[in-house]
């Protein structure tokens, strides 16, 4: 009895190593969850509607725009019609006050923009892209 016993463990513990060895070699050959993304670009200008000096932040400002299309925006999702955004630099941090008067940023300036929306993928739905900006 004791030897049918440790057969059976061996072999289960045989067909699970086998199984996870299998979907191992599967996994790796997938591409990472949400693939390659791609947008379709909009033309346009970003206006500044409003500049506030963070408070909880030693430095920072809260910069908000508004996008101003060019052309005919397609995709639902992305109507820009009374939609204020936030201007972040590429590494998500407030800009600070160089930033601020590097660009001379006031408010009703406008910014040359492209609004970049998410057309395959599952990466963030809508971005936008400053050309005359390091961000």
């Amino acid at each position: 009895m004791y030897k049918l016993d440790l057969l059976v463990v061996v072999s289960l513990v045989s067909l699970i190593s086998m199984f996870s060895c299998v979907v191992k070699s599967q996994s790796g050959s997938r591409p990472p969850v949400g693939g390659q993304c791609e947008y379709k670009q909009y033309r346009g200008k970003a206006e500044i509607i409003s500049i506030t000096k963070r408070a909880d932040a030693a430095e920072g400002y809260e910069i908000r725009f508004s996008f101003h299309t060019e052309e005919p925006i397609q995709e639902e999702f992305a109507r820009v019609e009374g939609k204020e955004y936030l201007l972040l630099l590429n590494n998500s941090s407030y800009p600070g006050a160089d930033f601020v008067g590097k660009y001379g940023i006031e408010v009703g300036k406008r910014f040359d923009c492209y609004m970049k929306v998410i057309t395959k993928g599952t990466c963030a739905p809508i971005l936008f892209e400053f050309p005359t900006m390091d961000r």
